[in-house]
């Protein structure tokens, strides 16, 4: 069931869309990168096909022409919605695996700046960013360490210790 509807697995998703604008950009440049070829492919193939009924005599094979250009035609109208249909749900699951981690982390970083070291990250095993996930941990690890061992000051008590 998780290979059909990713979204369905045992870690629900919340909310699929994280970051709308950059997700559905995404998505859309891959769709209209993927029509583009698609259209491409059909406009080759009936220019190929044309050609190979002029030199057979066009006229001669009329109607198979016009069965085979519409035989062309549609094949391309379903390869654009299949593709329609595959990129929307696998570009917003692509995309939902880094704008999602990517949201936590500036969350966490924001908390960071505000004196919150014990925080730590734990990133689903298909989501990106493991790697930036663990160094953060690892940094609030030395910032607790070095707060508890007095080597770390908050701003206010250095302008103090200045004047």
């Amino acid at each position: 069931m998780s290979l059909l509807f990713p979204f369905l697995g045992a870690k629900k998703r919340r909310n699929i869309l994280v970051d709308k604008e950059f997700q559905l950009k995404y998505v859309a440049k891959v769709f209209w990168f993927t029509v583009g070829m698609i259209v491409l492919g059909g406009v080759f193939a009936f220019l190929f096909t044309t050609l190979i009924f002029i030199k057979r005599g066009l006229t001669t094979y009329i109607d198979e022409f016009r069965l085979l250009a519409l035989a062309i035609f549609l094949t391309m109208v379903v390869q654009i919605i299949t593709a329609a249909v595959f990129i929307y749900w696998e570009g917003l699951y692509m995309t939902h695996k880094i704008v999602g981690p990517w949201v936590r982390i500036r969350r966490m970083l924001e908390e960071i700046g505000n004196g919150n070291f014990s925080l730590r990250i734990n990133l689903r095993k298909a989501d990106e960013f493991h790697d930036v996930a663990a160094w953060i941990n690892h940094m609030c690890d030395k910032l607790e360490r070095l707060r508890a061992e007095g080597k770390l000051c908050p701003d206010s008590e250095k302008k103090g210790e200045e004047a």
